[in-house]
């Protein structure tokens, strides 16, 4: 029975060995932690019947010496094995040399085994002969070898016990390890937009990560992983692109870098970049293993990073014919090292073809006219010492001998890199020097044509007045006592002289009037528009009461303006109105405001945000053809005869001029026989 019980245990411990071999082999093949389970319970069956073993041939020292050595042989293919049993390890079955040599070594390892168990159950069979020749003359010798068995096998179980909790510990720290392993790799695809895949050729089966999932938008494991699932998140341009790179990873079995778009369910358009390798374990299994990355952003950021070179190509072009045009250079002061940096144009400028020559300060003042030569020596050592540099005018002689004129300025500027520097830019001003001399000029005269303009306001408000004050006087004289001796031409003849008086002193005010509003004092200030309507209406009250004409009002705001000429504003435009009435109709006249931003009304010219009052006079009269409506603005222009509607053709134009002054806009809008409206804007 002992040697039946000992050649069985010594068949079982090779099928536990066997066991954990096949477990650790589906490992290295697979990867997969699920087959560390049983093989670490055929490690225990082996330690356990390697306890059996060990107590069945406690009697027997060459069995023990035996079972010493077996035990060797396993420890060390079991440290071979287990250097690969560590889920954390990332080791390339295919090229790491150990890897290899242990595997062999392993594998010769069990064969030994194998012979030493044969050993083992030969030399039972033979201890087996012994033992029943023994056992007819030494049976009372049971009970001592069978308690020194039990005492040996308790101490062997303890032994084995105190291991085994080692072991325990060890593999907990392992798993420990690789949790955190997993967690971080877990964390690391989703930080990096990215998710792994693996094909299996052999099955056909598709693996994908959770965040794979995620980066085509959807829950984790959401679907079964296979291409036709997949393909209903390509773009549909890009079918055919995923259809290639599934015939390459199948054709070549590997995929290089490859790029394809994807629609999300939320309609989101992405873009990926897959790329995969053939692995194949000792088995033969081959598989693609491959990372899928999200680069929309990274795309993005190349777009952009596109655009702007091209942008900054395009505006470094157009910054070139901008000086040529401007006639102006840049030039750039590095306070490090002093040196100087030219733009092309800026050796234009001094008359030499574009980096002629290495510019220095020293160069620069070779043309610079000596009369100014002070200036520019000055403003160059402002800038490397106080890192200022003031605007400059001066001269400079061209390489032709022509002498121009330049004007120079600057600012510090430090770049990414803490470089600090001085950019500034030099412009030929010789034309608007000459520009502003002749502007001089020019003002003088204008101010000399002011003041003779002056003079002459001067006499035709006193001088021209005054004779034909004494004209109108010696016509109401013979009015008064020698109209009744003329003829009745003569009557006529004095009727028409008196009438063209009137309309010189009419004409002579209103011309009066508008040189004195073009010249009158334009500070603003706050003005209530109410007291000032107020004001126009009593002053033309008794016109108002002949016409019975109804005047309607909205309460004004007030605003920013000058006092007498918004009055003579609205007085100017209500004695339009009433001029222009029709005849047996009573006039109807209205005036309201609101509040406008400039360029949300389409009249208005200003297209900016700001705001302005909106004011509409409006009328019933005879009204005019709307293709005058810029024409009665202008100064003396008349749309009736002077036979129809007495005025002098000034009144409007002053109103415009009104507005002018008060930086506003204004418009007329007309039908005949329905009314007049006339539009103006004041700032707000």
């Amino acid at each position: 029975m002992h040697t039946y019980e000992v050649n069985l245990e010594l068949e079982h411990l090779f099928s536990y060995i066997k066991d954990s071999e096949n477990s650790m082999r589906g490992y290295l093949i697979s990867k997969d932690s699920l087959y560390l389970k049983p093989y670490q319970i055929a490690t225990k069956n082996v330690n356990n019947s390697f306890l059996l073993l060990k107590q069945l041939t406690t009697d027997n020292p060459i069995q023990q010496r035996k079972l010493e050595s077996l035990f060797e042989i396993i420890n060390k293919r079991y440290e071979f094995i287990d250097n690969y049993s560590d889920t954390n390890a990332n080791v390339d079955k295919r090229q790491n040399y150990f890897f290899k040599q242990n595997f062999k070594e392993s594998t010769e390892l069990l064969a030994k085994i194998r012979t030493k168990l044969n050993e083992m159950i030969a030399l039972e069979e033979v201890y087996l002969k012994n033992r029943n020749e023994l056992y007819k003359s030494q049976v009372f010798l049971t009970p001592i070898l069978t308690l020194s068995i039990i005492f040996i096998t308790l101490l062997v179980l303890i032994f084995a016990y105190y291991k085994t909790n080692k072991d325990v510990e060890r593999l907990q720290v392992t798993n420990i390890e690789l949790n955190k392993s997993q967690f971080l790799s877990y964390q690391a695809e989703i930080l990096s937009e990215f998710g792994t895949w693996e094909w299996n050729l052999n099955t056909g089966k598709i693996i994908f990560s959770d965040n794979f999932y995620r980066i085509i938008g959807v829950a984790p494991q959401s679907f079964e992983a296979n291409t036709e699932n997949f393909n209903q998140f390509v773009h549909p341009e890009d079918i055919e692109i995923a259809n290639q790179i599934v015939k390459k990873i199948l054709n070549t079995q590997e995929l290089p870098y490859s790029y394809f778009r994807i629609i999300r369910p939320d309609g989101e358009v992405r873009l990926l970049r897959a790329t995969g390798k053939l692995f194949t374990d000792k088995l033969e299994n081959q598989s693609i293993l491959g990372v899928t990355e999200d680069i929309t952003v990274e795309d993005n950021k190349t777009k952009l990073l596109q655009q702007n070179y091209d942008e900054l190509k395009i505006f470094e072009e157009s910054s070139k014919q901008s000086e040529i045009l401007g006639k102006y250079g840049c030039w750039i002061l590095n306070y490090d090292s002093l040196d100087y940096f030219y733009s092309d144009n800026q050796f234009r400028l001094l008359g030499f073809e574009p980096q002629s020559f290495h510019p220095t300060a020293e160069k620069f003042l070779e043309s610079v006219h000596p009369e100014d030569k002070n200036i520019v020596t000055n403003a160059h050592k402002k800038a490397q010492v106080e890192q200022y540099f003031p605007t400059i005018n001066f001269r400079v002689i061209r390489q032709d001998g022509k002498i121009r004129r330049f004007r120079t300025s600057a600012t510090s500027f430090i770049d990414s890199t803490g470089t600090q520097s001085m950019i500034g830019t030099t412009q030929d001003v010789t034309e608007d020097f000459n520009k502003s001399l002749e502007l001089k000029d020019r003002n003088r005269e204008l101010e000399q044509n002011i003041k003779e303009l002056n003079e002459f306001n001067h006499v035709a408000s006193h001088d021209l007045q005054e004779p034909l004050r004494k004209i109108q006087t010696f016509i109401s004289r013979i009015n008064d006592k020698e109209k009744s001796n003329l003829s009745e031409f003569g009557k006529e003849y004095l009727s028409r002289i008196e009438s063209a008086s009137n309309r010189m002193r009419v004409l002579i005010n209103d011309l009066l009037q508008y040189s004195k509003t073009s010249r009158s004092e334009t500070t603003l200030v706050r003005t209530d528009l109410n007291d000032v309507f107020a004001d126009s209406l009593l002053e033309l009250s008794q016109n108002i009461e002949d016409k019975k004409a109804i005047i309607l009002n909205t309460k004004l705001p007030t605003i920013q303006g000058v006092d007498f000429q918004m009055q003579q504003l609205f007085s100017n435009l209500l004695s339009n109105s009433l001029k222009y009435s029709k005849e047996d109709i009573v006039p109807q006249i209205s005036l309201s405001y609101s509040e406008i931003i400039a360029k949300t009304d389409i009249l208005i010219k200003d297209k900016s945000n700001k705001r302005f009052y909106k004011f509409e006079f409006k009328d019933n009269g005879i009204g005019f053809e709307q293709e005058h409506a810029e024409k009665i603005f202008l100064l003396f222009n008349r749309l009736h005869g002077k036979t129809e509607y007495q005025g002098t053709g000034v009144g409007l134009a002053i109103c415009k001029k009104i507005v002018e002054n008060h930086h506003g806009y204004i418009y007329a809008k007309s039908e005949i026989n329905i009314g007049t409206t006339f539009i103006f804007y004041i700032p707000v």
